[in-house]
């Protein structure tokens, strides 16, 4: 989540790192985030991070099924 500058506290639940996800959203949809991150690395658009989380979840999946066939 840091890539598109949503920070959530340490130990936070599902409630909290949610809440931060879709502030930072928020904020990189409106233009809101610098585009580089403290370090100088580049921030992610918010449909590029959308679209890799998507296909995260999706070859967690994948994987999941191929251990339930073996």
């Amino acid at each position: 989540m840091h890539k598109i500058g949503a920070a959530p506290p340490r130990a936070a639940g599902a409630a909290e790192e949610r809440a931060a996800l879709v502030e930072g959203l928020t904020r990189a949809a409106a233009n809101a985030v610098p585009g580089t991150g403290p370090r100088g690395g580049k921030m992610w658009a918010p449909r590029y991070f959308v679209r890799r989380t998507a296909w995260h979840v999706l070859d967690h999946a994948w994987e999941i099924e191929d251990r339930l066939e073996a």
